[in-house]
């Protein structure tokens, strides 16, 4: 079948590119309005096998063009009209038959060119039961939905190892919010609804694993830094202090830069990782981080200052006359007045505290030396004077 020469644009609302938030890139192979067989003629061109190449995933949505062909619904919704099951029947096999070998063929070309998880989508009943314009033929698409969903689209995805996404179910009573009004289409509601199945899916195929390491498990009086693998997709990285919630984190947290951060106390941790396919958060709890001791200060005694007590020079013991008389005694009078010998002078310090009324048996030698000096020096002073009167 020839290929359309200028494929339609695809709008931005369209689910592929919703899945992961919108944080990914979408390569096109297909197009809205194709049918399996003219998906399978576009896969084997060069240029698709090198976006499958490329690809990191891969979404597969088709067949429900072929079915709606191949029941000529526009024919039934114009002639409102009922339709004849067997000839209805027939028309919906020849066309299950056809999805089948079709999507089979497409996903063995797929596997040829990537490793990629690739993601089946089922059909969907775009006719609500309350639909006013749509609502007589729910009957209808159930029937046919349920049928090809059985031996199409489950099958497959177990015979060929694929993720099988259930669309049917996601939009199943929902089709007045999620179909756009006259129309077989997914609104923009309905296009994020399948982009969910999607994200959803590959967080459990790839699951966001938030690993911590710490740049200690030993005590330590030094903060602790947490470093996190590598996450794939990332968009943000945050952390708080405690247990919290992501819900927490939509205006709270503190970034995360360089996949590492640092706390100083013991504790609760929670981190919390954004990336392309969802969000996660995951706790850690710092217990070796021991307080610092601080070596005490001592107290400084201020420094004393002992005051000197003062040096009497001793007197001459030289005798000025050799030849003087033999020493006379003093008179009485005279031997009683010796001089008296002073107390030592009491030390005091700066601070004005005395220090105590003591001294050390060098100091009591010292003093009593100086008493008998003063005595000597008396007696002979008493002496000359003496003989100073005899030679008058």
């Amino acid at each position: 079948m020839e290929q359309p020469q200028t494929p339609p644009v695809q709008s931005e609302n369209a689910f592929p590119f919703l899945i992961g938030n919108g944080n990914t890139e979408v390569l096109n192979v297909s197009y809205p309005g194709w049918t399996s067989t003219q998906l399978l003629e576009a896969i084997k061109t060069e240029e698709s096998q090198q976006k499958l190449q490329q690809a990191e995933t891969v979404t597969l949505s088709i067949g429900a063009n072929d079915l709606l062909q191949a029941i000529e619904l526009s024919k039934i919704i114009e002639n409102q009209q009922p339709v004849d099951p067997e000839a209805l029947q027939q028309k919906v096999a020849a066309a299950t038959a056809q999805v089948y070998n079709n999507i089979t063929e497409i996903i063995t070309l797929i596997k040829g060119q990537t490793d990629a998880p690739i993601l089946l989508y089922s059909l969907y009943n775009p006719f609500g039961m309350n639909d006013p314009i749509y609502g007589s033929i729910h009957m209808l698409g159930e029937m046919i939905t349920n049928s090809v969903n059985s031996k199409v689209y489950s099958t497959i995805a177990a015979q060929q190892g694929v993720q099988y996404l259930d669309a049917y179910s996601a939009f199943n009573g929902k089709q007045q919010d999620y179909i756009i009004p006259g129309d077989i289409h997914p609104t923009i509601s309905g296009q994020q609804a399948l982009a969910l199945l999607a994200t959803n899916r590959l967080n459990e195929l790839n699951p966001i694993m938030i690993n911590p390491i710490l740049s200690t498990e030993e005590e330590t009086a030094e903060p602790v830094s947490i470093t996190l693998e590598k996450i794939e997709h990332t968009i943000e990285i945050k952390w708080l202090s405690g247990e919290k919630t992501a819900s927490d984190f939509v205006n709270e947290g503190n970034l995360v830069e360089n996949n590492s951060f640092t706390v100083t106390e013991n504790g609760v941790y929670t981190i919390y990782v954004k990336t392309a396919l969802g969000e996660s958060i995951s706790t850690i709890e710092i217990s070796n981080i021991t307080p610092k001791v601080e070596d005490p200060i001592e107290d400084e005694e201020p420094p004393v200052d002992v005051e000197q007590p003062e040096e009497e020079e001793p007197p001459s013991d030289t005798n000025e006359d050799e030849d003087q008389a033999p020493t006379e005694q003093p008179e009485k009078e005279t031997q009683d007045e010796a001089p008296k010998v002073e107390k030592p002078k009491q030390t005091m310090v700066k601070s004005g505290h005395a220090l105590p009324d003591t001294a050390t048996s060098m100091y009591n030698i010292l003093l009593t030396g100086l008493c008998f000096i003063g005595i000597g020096g008396g007696v002979l002073f008493n002496q000359r004077l003496r003989k100073s009167r005899v030679k008058q």
